[in-house]
């Protein structure tokens, strides 16, 4: 993000829809229209062991035109929901991506219903400048359901597992190259990804985002909302007097761009995109907040952001999943952000389609937005009698009212206790004055500094000093799996039962914000933001298991709260007490440094003062069959497990708090990629630290140290030397290290660790250590003088890249 850019305004251009009412926009709005439900009897697998036989599932017709492209039929459900979803809300809003690389290509050829033929009177976007951000909450575990026995995964279908798989393998098909990321915030996941997408436009990263959710009906995930007895045998009735909800399925998206440039071609608006606001109950894994007070931080760190008056909200969209804890709090959150009489329509639309999980938020925002263009907005069906909590809420019932709302807030909430709200501007968006006018230029950015470091690896916690940890991990030829104990380490924040990501999350959260010195009372504004490629694995297994051998009808209520994989950042969140600004993510290789950028945004634009990001892995059986499935087997190095953690800083709280600083960070850039092609996995990495290199106002000749966080498969390091060579033309490479070699390599946990050790390095902390040659068997040369600029780079195990420049700090 550079310091001289503008606030630019986010404009809703495309929507694209794929749910139990219909597989567009227009058909799914005639049947809301007519009150008409898609929830139905489950016929794809059985229920009669279950509470209930009901949830919101797509027609079979719609399901197979999902698979029309061949290039989508190896693919889990969950990014082929995705790309049919993505696809029309692309072709709605007019864009197409520009087919000079390889994946478009693919598709152009690919397609089979016309589109890419209409690509030439599309407005053209290069590859490069569009990207992807998806929420999911469980990922591609169809992949794992089909074979039904986690003794026995294959290779084809484990591959297809990970969360992280779904927006690569939607950005792939789709030609995307700009930023991708796959939101996990489980029932807030495509609420987060359409924020995330939001600021990877303002700040620069992209001129269009493709952003929304995607989440298949799932036997296992069915079976575990029976056990937690949430589950309606009859059509939900959010709000009412009827207990429990319906899942669903489904995708949907929007494409998201800069107002003033959608309104200098043309596009059809449905909406601005104000702001959105992020928050964690830290209460519990699967109930709310009694009182709402996590959904009510949302929505009133998204209201002041947006700068729009309270007064001036003119109709909610709201979670409502119908279950007894949620409806409740969520009115009582509401009446909290807008006072206790809550005199604004409120609806939910699950009722339409059922709870849809990770798609909830985009669908919902999609057929609110498509609704609101015709002059109305949804209803509740099914609604007979307030339940307590909710009588006096102005509760839209049984069919759509006619509105033209100027303002709407969207909001939504997930286990984990994370919370997501979106405001948005939907009315008088054909005033010429309005469309062609920016954002007053924002404040002068902050500059972002790191105090904190923390981190748990081989079974030891370390507070500030990282590359004395790795030294003792090194040299003690550490295995793989952690021994690291929370309960002996610190008991007030252990549970029973608690995974060992979890564990060693909270280790190196609490050792980092040790490092930082951030008292209590700091807590509950300090941002917090996690990436993990896979969650707690072990607890996966356990609950899979629970339902494969022994059946659905007995899942295990203990370890379904961790399917999950923001359940990590969830647990984290709980017992630290982090209320503010909560996220979490999977990017398959580089959420260390994914997470860095996502937080120095924030601080940077002074949303946040400050953030606490983290990064981890955990190793069992399951992970090491997905380690065979993504060919990391073949990889130099030995997997292991672990966290690292770090704390964020705008350099002004720095100053004021006194704090220690470690190093600043001066500048990111990130490109998406795939490992399948060599020499464009080699151009993406040149991309993303040529971007970071522009962004921090350097050559790559003016870098001390570059820091390699590589995945190590057979030739992909060379690639990579080769391709920063080039980088360099004429001048001198800077020396190239890669840790992986003797700290062993995680995907999530690695990336955050050469962060760390980037940080370390250029804060003089260790120039007497390298002066001494204290670190050559962690790679480093023999002698070096006192670094001023570190380049970090992490690939993924799909080959895309996140580089960050970290700089000596100079007052």
């Amino acid at each position: 993000m550079k310091d001289n850019e503008r606030t630019h305004r986010i404009a809703v251009t495309g929507i694209g829809v794929l749910c139990a009412l219909g597989n567009e926009p227009q058909a799914v709005f005639e049947r809301m229209f007519a009150s008409e439900t898609g929830i139905g009897t489950v016929t794809r697998f059985k229920t009669d062991t279950l509470l209930s036989s009901l949830a919101g599932q797509l027609d079979e017709s719609w399901r197979e035109a999902a698979l029309a492209h061949t290039a989508e039929q190896s693919m889990d459900w969950c990014a082929r929901y995705a790309i049919a979803a993505a696809r029309q809300a692309l072709h709605s809003s007019g864009l197409a991506i520009e087919q000079g690389d390889a994946a478009a290509q693919a598709y152009a050829v690919d397609s089979a219903d016309g589109a890419a033929s209409e690509t030439a009177a599309a407005h053209q976007i290069p590859a490069s400048r569009i990207g992807l951000s998806l929420g999911t909450c469980n990922g591609g575990i169809l992949s794992l359901e089909k074979q039904w026995d986690l003794s026995a995964l294959d290779v084809e279908n484990t591959a297809n597992y990970p969360f992280y798989q779904q927006g690569d393998d939607t950005a792939r098909l789709l030609g995307v190259q700009g930023p991708v990321a796959t939101l996990n915030t489980a029932c807030a996941a495509s609420g987060n990804a359409i924020g995330y997408a939001s600021d990877m436009i303002r700040w620069g990263y992209a001129d269009v985002m493709l952003a929304g959710g995607s989440d298949p009906l799932s036997h296992s995930v069915y079976a575990g909302f029976n056990v937690l007895r949430a589950l309606n045998p009859l059509p939900s009735s959010p709000f009412g007097s009827r207990f429990g909800l319906n899942l669903g399925e489904g995708a949907a998206f929007v494409v998201l761009e800069r107002l003033d440039a959608a309104a200098a071609r043309g596009a059809t608006i449905y909406a601005e995109l104000c702001a959105y606001g992020l928050s964690n109950d830290a209460h519990h894994m699967t109930a709310p907040h009694p009182e709402g007070a996590g959904m009510q931080r949302a929505v009133d760190m998204a209201l002041s952001l947006a700068q729009v008056a309270k007064q001036d909200i003119e109709y909610v969209n709201a979670h409502g999943t119908g279950t007894q804890a949620n409806d409740r709090a969520e009115i009582s959150g509401l009446k909290r952000s807008f006072g206790e009489q809550l005199t604004i329509p409120v609806s939910s639309s699950k009722a339409y389609f059922g709870h849809s999980l990770g798609t909830a938020a985009a669908l919902e925002l999609v057929t609110s937005l498509y609704a609101i263009k015709q002059g109305y907005v949804p209803a509740t069906l099914h609604f007979d009698t307030a339940r307590e909590g909710c009588e006096e809420a102005d509760i839209i019932q049984h069919s759509m009212r006619p509105m033209r709302p100027k303002y709407i807030v969207s909001n939504n909430a997930a286990f984990g206790g994370h919370n997501v709200s979106l405001v948005l501007r939907t009315d008088d968006l054909n005033d010429a004055a309005l469309l062609h006018t920016e954002s007053i230029a924002p404040l002068a950015k902050r500059r972002v500094v790191i105090t904190g470091l923390g981190a748990v690896g081989g079974g030891h916690i370390h507070q500030g000093s990282i590359l004395n940890g790795l030294a003792d991990d090194a040299s003690s030829e550490a295995v793989g799996a952690s021994s690291f104990s929370l309960k002996e380490y610190d008991k007030s924040k252990y549970e029973r039962r608690m995974n060992q990501l979890s564990q060693n999350t909270i280790g190196a959260a609490l050792a980092a914000l040790g490092d930082a010195q951030i008292n209590e009372a700091e807590k509950e504004e300090l941002g917090f933001i996690f990436g993990t490629a896979r969650g707690s694995t072990d607890s996966i297994s356990q609950y899979l298991e629970s339902v494969f051998v022994k059946g659905p009808e007995y899942a295990s209520s203990i370890y379904f709260p961790h399917t999950v994989i923001n359940s990590i950042a969830g647990q984290t969140a709980e017992k630290l007490k982090l209320l503010g600004f909560n996220s979490s993510f999977s990017t398959g290789g580089n959420e260390g440094l994914t997470a860095a950028l996502y937080a120095a945004g924030k601080i940077r634009e002074r949303t946040l003062s400050s953030c606490l990001i983290g990064a981890g892995d955990e190793r069992s059986a399951l992970s090491s069959d997905i380690d065979r499935a993504k060919g990391l087997q073949a990889s130099r190095f030995r997997m292991v497990e672990g966290s690292v953690c770090m704390v964020l800083c705008g350099l002004e709280q720095a100053r004021q708090r006194q704090s220690g600083i470690y190093a600043e960070l001066s500048g990111f850039g990130t490109a998406f990629g795939t490992a399948a092609n060599a020499s464009q996995q080699e151009a993406t990495l040149c991309k993303a630290v040529t971007e970071a290199l522009n962004e921090a106002g350097m050559g790559i000749t003016q870098l001390d140290l570059i820091l390699l966080n590589t995945v190590g498969r057979p030739d992909e390091t060379e690639g990579e030397h080769r391709a920063l060579s080039s980088l360099a033309a004429h001048g001198q490479t800077p020396p190239i290290i890669s840790f992986n070699e003797s700290a062993g390599f995680g995907e999530s946990y690695s990336s955050m660790l050469h962060l760390a050790a980037a940080a370390e390095l250029v804060s003089g902390k260790a120039a007497s250590e390298m002066a001494s040659g204290a670190y050559v068997h962690l790679g480093m040369p023999q002698q070096m003088a006192q670094l001023q600029h570190v380049l970090a780079i992490s690939s993924t195990v799909n080959g895309s890249y996140c580089a960050a420049v970290v700089s000596a700090w100079n007052d």
